[in-house]
């Protein structure tokens, strides 16, 4: 009944989860009362940056129930650990538990993903889809994540990778030098390849801003999915608050209460992703010169998603 990470990444398939992804985000934003999810708790351990985070969700139009646990230790090796309840909305059965740290950083990954193809892959030409470049910051777990799913999912022309812990990011294009030969490291943030990229997923638990405005081109698409408490951050006020940049969030809820980008900068958040599945001429409307981030916080319906796929694939 436990399905350890190696389980989970083996069989949770990514174009399903892209699909349930866009179903349930969808519904979220419609407010469909079949879904429920309340913001996460979140108890902080010792006043540090750790902290023990509980997700419930249930979907009864789906007939399931999800409850994920985690800890989350930033200076630990893995940063997160916990596990992913899945059960019966019908008759209360447990259906399966399994490793969270893969079903978080996946389901992560995935929906940074789905923000890329509503905000950007949309947008672009054959040429810039051609010579697409993708920068990651942070190459620890989510880091390593996001460039999993991206790479398998999309091809990309150059990729860059920088971490605060630059052996992190040694480690890991080693890793994947054998699958792909076009990954190089940023030597700092000042590099001028960062203002090359046409996305950028940053993937750190910092507490202050990494990347400004100046540090980006116009048109740059951002996934921000480092933070998801008030006091931590990724991108710089002038950033989040240009004329220039349109900000989309998984939960509006959840991101004016745990994302500290939006918190410190008070920016003004555009819509939810949700809103903008299915919704063409929303998402044909942002401008070309617009700069887009996806902050997501991270929220339960997205782990409930993982952990459907996971169950139904594991069923067959």
């Amino acid at each position: 009944m436990y399905y350890d990470e190696f389980a989970v990444k083996e069989n949770l398939s990514l174009p399903s989860l892209l699909e349930v992804l866009s179903d349930v985000l969808y519904r979220y934003s419609k407010h469909d009362p079949s879904l429920q999810q309340p913001l996460r708790s979140i108890l902080s351990i010792n006043g540090q940056q750790n902290a023990l985070l509980n997700l419930p969700c249930i979907d009864i139009h789906l007939g399931y129930m999800c409850v994920k646990t985690i800890t989350s230790f930033p200076e630990s090796s893995p940063a997160i650990d916990g596990a992913v309840s899945l059960f019966n909305s019908n008759n209360g059965r447990l259906l399966l538990i399994a490793d969270a740290k893969e079903i978080t950083a996946r389901r992560t990954a995935t929906a940074s993903f789905l923000a890329t193809q509503l905000l950007a892959f949309k947008k672009w030409k054959n040429e810039q889809k051609e010579n697409a470049i993708l920068t990651i910051l942070g190459c620890s777990v989510q880091g390593r994540a996001h460039l999993d799913v991206f790479t398998q999912l999309f091809k990309w022309n150059k990729i860059y990778l920088w971490s605060r812990n630059m052996t992190h990011a040694i480690n890991l294009q080693s890793d994947y030098s054998s699958k792909l030969s076009n990954i190089e490291i940023l030597k700092d943030l000042n590099d001028n390849r960062l203002q090359q990229s046409d996305v950028i997923c940053t993937c750190t638990a910092s507490e202050e801003a990494l990347i400004g405005l100046k540090q980006v081109k116009k048109g740059v698409h951002i996934n921000a999915v480092g933070s998801f408490r008030e006091t931590m951050r990724e991108l710089a006020d002038d950033l989040m608050l240009s004329s220039d940049t349109q900000i989309i969030v998984d939960s509006k809820e959840s991101a004016m209460k745990e994302a500290g980008e939006i918190i410190q900068s008070k920016a003004k958040i555009m819509a939810e992703l949700g809103e903008l599945i299915h919704n063409d001429k929303f998402s044909n409307d942002i401008c070309n010169e617009k700069i887009t981030i996806f902050k997501s916080v991270g929220i339960a319906v997205e782990d409930l998603a993982a952990a459907i796929v996971l169950y139904e694939s594991l069923k067959k």
